[in-house]
């Protein structure tokens, strides 16, 4: 199974769906589960950006500094 590698396997799908996935399950030769990629990167990949100082900074007088992640999701 793909679970058990360290980076799952991505893929660019195009047709009905598109965008880009990640291989969750390989079921047999012919048959995946997908999902969609929604890490950081992929988003960066869409015209997102990442945060500047000045935004990150607004965000912590608001609401707090940032935490730790505690690697949940």
């Amino acid at each position: 199974m793909i679970l058990a590698m360290e980076q799952p396997a991505h893929i660019k799908v195009s047709g009905a769906l598109e965008g880009e996935f990640i291989i969750t399950e390989e079921r047999s030769a012919n048959e995946f589960v997908i999902t969609r990629d929604t890490s950081w990167q992929a988003m960066l990949g869409k015209g997102e950006r990442e945060a500047t100082e000045e935004e990150v900074a607004a965000l912590e007088a608001e609401h707090g500094p940032f935490q730790p992640a505690d690697g949940e999701g």
